[in-house]
């Protein structure tokens, strides 16, 4: 009998060893930080699987810059942030990454632009969910810039004319069209245009093409839009429900990787402070 108790007994302590899954790795510890503004009092809250060490918030730049401490390789988390906190309406999220072995002396570490991988605006808050790899000290910046109003597509988009010249293309997010500027037209104009990804057609796949201000019908296949009209005209514009150009997602990094060199430089004076 003694033998079977035993045998039970370390069965009991070896099974959950063997299937056990470290609790570090689905634990996520909460954090919250006050953040005074010029409109009052807000809440910077969020969860991950880290130690989020401090939190500051630069009222002049709107930035805010959360500094993390990680003993895992693999790092997720979830943020809301008050939307009155950030200006513009795309955000622009840095990380810089110290590995816990450098030393002072030694490069400062790395920093690159992160794209959440979940992000939705609400009506005051914004959440976002980010995943980072990498054991040691992170420093998370997040500030928020303004869109341009319209992104230049001439160059982009493929496009055919007959007995009409196009001078530009103009995806207007904001109004959800593309505005086509002509020249040197003559009577029995013609236009085709690839559309593909750029604008989303309404819920009945159909668009609104105005010439001249004037709706014009058109011809829609296999993502091209071909569009007759006679002379004299000076404008076309496509309406539909969304205008996503390829490169609109590039203009903020571009303008953030100039950023890159000062925060990293910045991190490192403060290392070897």
């Amino acid at each position: 009998m003694k033998v079977i108790l035993i045998s039970l007994l370390v069965l009991l302590i070896a099974v959950p060893s063997a299937f056990a899954v470290p609790l570090a790795d689905k634990t996520g510890m909460k954090f919250s930080f006050p953040v005074s503004a010029d409109d009052g009092i807000f809440i910077i809250e969020g969860t991950g699987n880290f130690d989020a060490k401090r939190l500051d918030f630069n009222a002049e730049t709107k930035e805010i810059n959360l500094q993390i401490q990680s003993s895992l390789d693999y790092n997720l988390m979830e943020m809301v942030i008050p939307k009155n906190l950030l200006e513009g309406d795309q955000l622009t999220i840095t990380l810089t990454y110290i590995p816990i072995s450098i030393h002072s002396s030694q490069n400062a570490g790395t920093t690159t632009l992160t794209t959440p991988k979940i992000i939705h605006y609400g009506g005051n808050t914004i959440f976002l969910t980010l995943e980072f790899s990498g054991i040691g000290t992170h420093y998370l910046s997040i500030s928020g810039i303004e869109s341009p109003n319209s992104y230049e597509l001439v160059d982009e988009l493929v496009y055919d004319t007959s007995n009409v010249h196009v001078d530009s293309i103009q995806a207007i997010p904001k109004q959800n069209s593309l505005i086509i500027t002509l020249s040197e037209y003559s009577d029995d104009a013609k236009l085709s245009i690839t559309l593909e990804d750029t604008i989303t057609p309404f819920d009945d796949g159909t668009f609104f093409v105005l010439v001249n201000d004037i709706y014009n019908d058109y011809i829609f296949e296999d993502g091209i839009m071909t569009i007759e009209f006679d002379s004299e005209a000076d404008t076309i514009e496509i309406i539909g429900t969304h205008v996503v150009p390829e490169f609109a997602e590039i203009a903020p990094i571009v303008l953030a990787t100039s950023l890159i060199g000062l925060i990293a430089l910045r991190r490192y004076k403060k290392l070897n402070q």
